[in-house]
């Protein structure tokens, strides 16, 4: 009786052991990349291109207030009070839409190229056999890592090939 305990609890440590060794085997294939997540978004070819599209709309609205700036100090140095009055008014006015349309203008660009981006890191991921993506920039969770890791410059070429095939 007393052997078959014996027999019973080596076959249970077996068990355990051998569970252990293919956990910790499993776990040494397990593929981890690191991408520099704010380098990855700002050289992202779609990002610049909106960029470059609301850089020209933002632009024209600047010049509008560099215009009206012009007057309100024409305006001052000739103490026109109806002048100043309303062209204070109009700055004040399209100073804050140009404001408002700047801050806007960021949050579509990022949620637009975040809507790009992800699906094309999956793919990434899925293709090369990633286990896992780490998102890092030294300002965050992770604060340093081997380069061994960073496949930076690698996804940056992939979903630059993707945005302009057009997927």
């Amino acid at each position: 009786m007393k052997e078959g305990r014996i027999l019973f609890i080596s076959f249970l440590m077996c068990i355990a052991s051998g569970s252990v060794f293919y956990w910790m085997a499993e776990r040494q294939h397990k593929k981890i990349a690191v991408v520099d997540a704010v380098k990855l978004f700002d050289q992202f070819n779609m990002k610049k291109e909106m960029e470059a599209r609301e850089k020209t709309k933002l632009e024209l609205l600047n010049k509008r207030v560099d215009s009206i700036t012009t007057e309100l100090q024409l305006a001052k140095a000739s103490q026109n009070e109806d002048a100043i009055k309303r062209l204070s008014y109009t700055y004040n006015y399209i100073k804050g839409s140009m404001e408002n349309e700047f801050k806007q203008s960021n949050r579509d660009i990022n949620e637009q190229v975040w809507k790009r981006l992800n699906p094309a890191l999956d793919e990434y991921g899925r293709k090369h056999n990633l286990h896992l993506i780490i998102g890092a920039n030294g300002m965050g969770s992770v604060l340093y890592n081997d380069e061994y890791y960073d496949l930076t410059s690698e996804l940056i070429k992939f979903v630059n090939k993707k945005y302009e095939e057009g997927n």
